[in-house]
């Protein structure tokens, strides 16, 4: 079937991007009526003329399409407008190639577009910064404590976590806990500082009456900041008195069990219900837990990042993997935990919270 040029040129006058045709002496031999439209009729005229140059551009896809036969692509700006532009050979009845069709696409208000993205997430990316800064200046500093050695490991998979712990003196008491908030990035870690907060204020106002009254506490005041919906907190909480070893402990939903690992290395684990800290009230309570800390006992909490962790062949961690590990290791510590875990799974894809009460 064959068709005439002015069919062609029907066609190229159609087209909502800009087309000129140019032979291989570098004139314009047609422009298609948007073309025109934008720049006017450039026929006759060298190519490069469309930019008030007076020679070929250095980088001239028009020649580089003509010589190598195949297709060049580059960008072009001209006064206050960007074109992406492409510029394919085009070949005579013998195969031969007598010119290059170049098409030019207005890519304006998408560079603009990008342009603001990019400035947008340049400003997320510092603050994103700060907030990982200000959570990381959050983790506590233990102090020295008389008779016990607390340590703790914290690896958030992201550069912002969903997972917090904390150690608080008070008085002859030390409170502890590991907490885990639903998801990662800003909006968890944020929830995090409140999960600090939150459990200093009501572990003050309630070390004399009862754990379950911090995290009923804690509750109360998750519910008056009235967070989205899908954002809920894990925490598993204990209490140590200093003077004879007691440590209670309570979880609100938190699915990982402390694990006691007595002086001799027998290994006990403490299963807890308890609803999680969330919008509502599920009037579920929260149970509670007590053990005695005797020398070289270890108590260990940790997030569910430790245990959930998979390798590529999608197998888990686990709680066997991690009771055994804990038994291997003659001199365990939190840190050694985690390195275990990276190299089970070489590409952790969750926050990882560990904290040890050890009585020395």
């Amino acid at each position: 079937m064959e068709f005439s040029k002015n069919f062609y040129e029907s066609i190229l006058n159609g087209m909502l991007d800009l087309v000129r045709v140019i032979d291989i002496d570098g004139v314009v031999v047609f422009c298609n009526a948007k073309m025109k439209e934008e720049f006017g009729d450039q026929t006759g005229k060298k190519c490069y003329e469309l930019f008030c140059k007076d020679s070929r551009c250095e980088d001239c896809i028009a020649i580089r399409s003509i010589r190598e036969k195949t297709r060049f692509m580059k960008y072009a700006h001209y006064k206050d407008k960007t074109y992406y532009v492409i510029s394919s050979p085009v070949c005579g009845q013998d195969g031969k190639v007598v010119g290059t069709v170049e098409v030019f696409r207005d890519i304006t208000e998408q560079r603009k577009i990008e342009e603001r993205l990019r400035r947008q997430n340049e400003i997320l990316r510092r603050d994103l910064e700060f907030a990982k800064r200000l959570q990381q200046s959050l983790l506590p500093v233990i102090p020295r404590i008389e008779g016990y050695r607390i340590t703790y490991t914290y690896k958030p998979c992201e550069r912002l976590g969903g997972d917090f712990l904390d150690v608080i003196n008070i008085d002859d008491k030390i409170v502890f806990y590991v907490a885990d908030v639903a998801g990662h990035g800003l909006l968890a870690s944020m929830v995090t500082i409140f999960v600090k907060q939150s459990i200093i204020k009501n572990a003050h106002t309630y070390i004399n009456s009862s754990a379950q009254e911090i995290m009923k506490g804690v509750l109360l005041d998750f519910i008056e900041m009235n967070f989205p919906s899908e954002i809920y907190i894990t925490v598993v909480l204990g209490i140590l008195e200093r003077q004879n070893g007691k440590v209670t402990m309570i979880s609100a939903g938190h699915v990982t069990e402390p694990i006691l690992v007595k002086a001799n290395k027998k290994v006990k684990m403490f299963s807890m219900r308890g609803q999680p800290i969330a919008s509502i009230d599920l009037e579920q309570g929260f149970e509670m837990k007590e053990t005695i800390l005797e020398k070289n006992d270890k108590l260990i909490f940790y997030s569910d990042g430790l245990i959930e962790s998979k390798n590529k062949q999608g197998e888990m961690y686990g709680k066997k993997r991690l009771i055994k590990r804990i038994l291997s290791i003659k001199n365990i510590n939190t840190e050694l935990l985690i390195r275990d875990v990276r190299n089970f799974v070489s590409d952790i894809d969750d926050d990882i919270a560990v904290l040890m009460v050890e009585k020395i």
